[in-house]
């Protein structure tokens, strides 16, 4: 029942083009049987474009997600931190970072040379 609802509400709606399609179904079958092929392949073809499209379209973001993770690292799923592999790599500007390699070798010097000179910081207030 929606079907025919909709058939003659287009028919309402497009009286014109619905008398033009019958007369061309009536006098020249085959004209009408051509445009209606014509209609087929332009919408195979659109249908053809929209997944080629989406194809190219998933093919790039799998070659931008791999250059991603040459340059970052990968990230082991999806909640992690985007940065965690470069951080690892590049410490932050003033991270200081003391490792234990060796046993601190003797003093070549003893340590009864030089002096040792108490000081005491002192305030100075400007005169202007």
């Amino acid at each position: 029942m929606a079907i025919i609802d909709a058939v003659t509400g287009f028919i309402r709606r497009n009286p014109l083009t619905c008398f033009v399609i019958l007369i061309l179904a009536v006098a020249a079958p085959a004209v009408l049987k051509g445009i209606a092929v014509f209609i087929l392949y332009f919408l195979l073809g659109l249908l053809l474009l929209a997944a080629l499209l989406a194809f190219m379209f998933r093919w790039r973001i799998c070659k931008v997600r791999r250059q991603m993770e040459e340059q970052f690292g990968p990230q082991g799923g999806f909640g992690g931190d985007p940065f965690a592999g470069r951080r690892a790599r590049t410490p932050r500007e003033g991270e200081v970072k003391v490792r234990k390699t060796q046993d601190m070798p003797e003093k070549r010097i003893s340590e009864d040379v030089g002096d040792y000179v108490e000081f005491e910081e002192t305030k100075e207030t400007g005169g202007r």
